[in-house]
């Protein structure tokens, strides 16, 4: 019978070792709880840097103010032989609108001579300075009809594109300062409400950016 209980005890006596596991376990747990429940020191808050623009160093070269570029072109555009280009100074600068009369042939995109002079002028005189071009193309609202474009999208497109491929190729202009959009008779400078005003509308518009708009 002694035997029997002798034996019988050294069976159950893991169970003591396993007791004192879960237990040592047990304390882990709550050591590693209560260490995690404290409340953690507050992280300092991330500074914010606000660049201010005017601690900048000034370009070399800053782009004209619309007044001088208006200074700078003015003379060119009185001396035009045509009489018909345009200086008009809105929102977005100052404006040099060409019109289709003295740039382009009906339906065309094919840039007429005096046209051609006068950009040659204008690219030489606004070299020097950092002044960015934007050239758009404008229609009337009357519908293409033949020719080599289908629609006034189209044209309009073409031939502010045929003036900045101009600027580029021909009068060595930078190409990182130049633009083309063309806006169809969306963007009319009066009413298409008869032949003078569609013409007035017909037109090449180079813009000299303002530099708060660029």
């Amino acid at each position: 019978m002694r035997d029997a209980r002798s034996n019988r005890s050294l069976r159950d006596r893991w169970l003591v070792s396993y007791a004192d596991l879960v237990t040592i376990l047990l304390a882990c747990f709550a050591t590693t709880y209560a260490a995690s429940a404290r409340t953690p020191d507050p992280v300092p808050a991330a500074t914010s840097v606000v660049h201010d623009p005017s601690s900048r160093e000034p370009s070399p070269h800053p782009r004209p103010a619309p007044s001088a570029l208006r200074d700078l072109v003015a003379p060119m555009v009185e001396a035009d032989a045509s009489n018909a280009i345009a200086l008009v100074d809105d929102a977005r600068g100052v404006v040099i609108s060409l019109p289709e009369s003295a740039s382009f042939a009906t339906g065309s995109a094919t840039l007429a001579p005096p046209a051609r002079a006068f950009l040659l002028n204008l690219a030489h005189a606004l070299r020097p300075t950092t002044a960015l071009m934007r050239i758009e193309g404008h229609t009337d609202d009357m519908p293409v009809a033949g020719g080599r474009y289908g629609s006034n999208w189209e044209l309009s497109t073409a031939r502010a594109s045929a003036v900045v491929a101009f600027l580029v190729d021909e009068a060595s202009f930078a190409p990182a300062r130049l633009s083309a959009a063309g806006y169809a008779e969306f963007h009319p400078r009066v009413a298409n409400d008869s032949p003078e005003s569609r013409a007035r509308n017909r037109r090449v518009d180079v813009v000299l950016l303002d530099p708060a708009h660029p």
